[in-house]
């Protein structure tokens, strides 16, 4: 599979000059053995980012899931439990950095990991977050307002990505409050 169509043939070309960003979030359920099935609908029009939710890889197993011309940007995996985690995959085209959160995340309530990406025109901060359904929620609100207040800069545009877990169909008391 050519994973640099619809991307520029010559990445030094996008480095650090981009205007627009494409970005994909999925809850892949075990990142394991997914990869062609993740990327194949996507293609032609690969992403530059990848955002995943719920991985179920532990830190040392999550290197060995490779997409190419795709860079672990950012993750978190749990250590205590099993499922859960977040990892951001960037495309080599991209100058990006990894900003490490790691001391908001509580697995099984706030799970987060972000990059930041410089465009021709602007500077993003791209956050992947995971919220089980069984977390303190008061406690994820409060994690998460922390994480925006750290990230927060006027010249920088903050995109969230992920599961909340928040069923926005119907009035709710979590749905008011976040």
């Amino acid at each position: 599979m050519d994973m640099k169509r619809r991307i520029p043939q010559n990445k030094h070309q996008m480095k650090g000059n981009c205007d627009f960003i494409k970005i994909y979030h999925q809850n892949i359920r075990n990142l394991r053995n997914k990869t062609q099935e993740l990327l194949s609908p996507l293609h032609p029009y690969l992403p530059h980012v990848i955002s995943l939710t719920e991985h179920h890889r532990y830190t040392q197993e999550v290197g060995y899931v490779n997409m190419e011309n795709y860079t672990i940007g950012a993750q978190f995996c749990r250590s205590d439990y099993q499922r859960g985690g977040v990892i951001i995959y960037v495309h080599s085209c991209l100058n990006f950095a990894n900003i490490d959160l790691s001391a908001y995340c509580k697995e099984k309530i706030i799970e987060v990991c972000v990059v930041k990406v410089k465009t021709k025109s602007q500077s993003l901060c791209i956050i992947t977050i995971y919220r089980p359904l069984t977390g303190n929620y008061n406690y994820f609100l409060q994690q998460l307002d922390n994480v925006l207040q750290t990230l927060y800069c006027p010249t920088t545009c903050l995109i969230i990505c992920g599961d909340l877990n928040i069923n926005y169909l119907v009035e709710n008391e979590q749905k008011r409050q976040l």
